[in-house]
């Protein structure tokens, strides 16, 4: 699998976590994964797709949380999907169900940090940029045009400033 581009947000002194995204781009498209806080509070955890994104039309937008129900009909894309899911997952994320996430909360409270329900592992934070009140890591290649293009459509409560 080709080298996944990824977008975390986290408030050191609010919630947490308030975005994380992991994509891959296509010729016109681009599809990936996101979770985050919504406006209730809820987490949100879906599948996306960005379609014509690198076209000179207007971008169309879909997500599902169900990958085999939703709207991706390609099997192979569903398991490519998935295993980017996974993949980034198991790099950067932990939920608090997890059974590791005992020794993730027990760093983020000797840190006086907050941990929501689903929590960037905390050797990762090393890696943000601490510039703003909400630190952010972006990936090589990441392109901030993927990221406008979801804070305007998804249902995280996280929004990108133009």
């Amino acid at each position: 699998m080709e080298t996944l581009r990824v977008f975390l947000a986290y408030a050191p002194r609010g919630a947490g976590l308030r975005a994380a995204v992991a994509y891959l781009p296509r010729t016109r498209d681009v599809y990936g994964w996101y979770t985050g806080p919504r406006e209730d509070g809820s987490m949100a955890s879906e599948y996306f797709l960005l379609e014509d994104l690198y076209t000179s039309g207007q971008a169309g937008y879909a997500a599902s949380g169900d990958l085999y129900g939703g709207w991706v009909r390609d099997d192979v894309l569903c398991h490519e999907l998935a295993r980017l899911q996974e993949a980034f997952r198991r790099e950067w994320l932990c939920y608090r169900s997890d059974p590791a996430a005992a020794k993730e909360l027990e760093a983020y409270a000797r840190d006086e940090l907050p941990a929501g329900d689903v929590i960037v592992r905390h050797e990762r934070l090393g890696r943000f940029s601490k510039l703003q009140p909400s630190w952010t890591f972006y990936s090589p290649g990441f392109e901030r045009t993927v990221l406008k293009h979801l804070s305007k459509r998804w249902p995280l409560e996280f929004r990108v400033e133009e």
